[in-house]
């Protein structure tokens, strides 16, 4: 079992308070050290926005997650559509970077995110970083929300125990699917849960054959251990409902992501790409 301290770095500051009018004000990012990487806080980030600082945040959730909630005045840039190099949400990127002195990318917990905004610097777009998540920003700041579902059009929510009984079940009744991105498998260890099957929710809808709509399906993503809830597996379930039709009582996620369940020792198996 891992320690919890492998997931809790300390702060580091890269930043610089001056003088404005007689206002102290900062200046330049904070991050925090975390599995992802380095990440903004959420906290931090919204106070150099109240302070009037030039940032921009960029969701790169995929369009389910986005239509749920998302930050005020984000703008949407899909991981599916960065990932597959598509040239217009590139350029987008790039104009934000250019217009813009701070551009924040953001998910649900930062991994997806945070791979993201280290391609994008790679690529000379040297002031993107990554949000820690909107799980933490949507716990002290407003979010924007979409058109609330029906309920017979919502995935259940189901928590590490419960998840953890239809495992013990076998996988006659029950299908275990990670849409967790490889890179976010590799994050995390390079393990997924033992014998589940991966389809990251960027190519979901491509691959929406290998769901079985007569057995129930257990989505499973990323989380954290401080907070950070997923978000793209409640998403992999509102997509499966409205483009397969699968029942909705058929179709669960798991609140605490793959993180809870290595921790709580449950079997896990090496990911090899499927």
């Amino acid at each position: 079992m891992q320690s919890r301290r492998l997931f809790f770095v300390p702060f580091f500051l890269l930043s610089l308070v001056v003088a404005s009018d007689g206002i102290a004000v900062e200046s330049e990012l904070k991050f925090e050290e975390k599995v992802v990487g380095k990440v903004v806080p959420s906290t931090f980030a919204h106070k150099l926005r109240q302070q009037g600082e030039d940032i921009i945040f960029v969701s790169v959730r995929e369009r389910a997650e986005w239509d749920e909630y998302h930050i005020p005045g984000a703008i949407w840039i899909p991981h599916s559509s960065l990932k597959e190099d598509d040239e217009f949400s590139w350029k987008l990127l790039k104009t934000l970077s250019e217009t813009h002195k701070f551009v924040l990318s953001y998910c649900g917990a930062g991994h997806r995110s945070g791979y993201l905004a280290a391609e994008a610097r790679k690529r000379g777009l040297n002031n993107v970083f990554n949000l820690d998540g909107i799980s933490f920003w949507k716990a002290n700041f407003p979010i924007t929300k979409g058109k609330p579902r029906p309920p017979d059009k919502e995935p259940k929510m189901i928590h590490l125990k419960e998840a953890h009984y239809y495992f013990k079940t076998g996988f006659k009744d029950v299908d275990f699917v990670d849409v967790r991105e490889p890179e976010s498998i590799a994050m995390q260890g390079g393990k997924i849960v033992k014998g589940s099957k991966v389809i990251p929710l960027s190519d979901l809808t491509k691959r929406l054959g290998e769901i079985n709509c007569a057995k129930d399906t257990v989505f499973i993503c990323e989380g954290t251990f401080d907070g950070g809830e997923c978000s793209a597996s409640p998403a992999a379930g509102k997509i499966v409902i409205d483009k397969l039709g699968c029942k909705a009582g058929h179709i669960k996620y798991m609140y605490e992501g793959y993180g809870a369940w290595q921790a709580a020792g449950y079997p896990v198996e090496p990911y090899s790409k499927q």
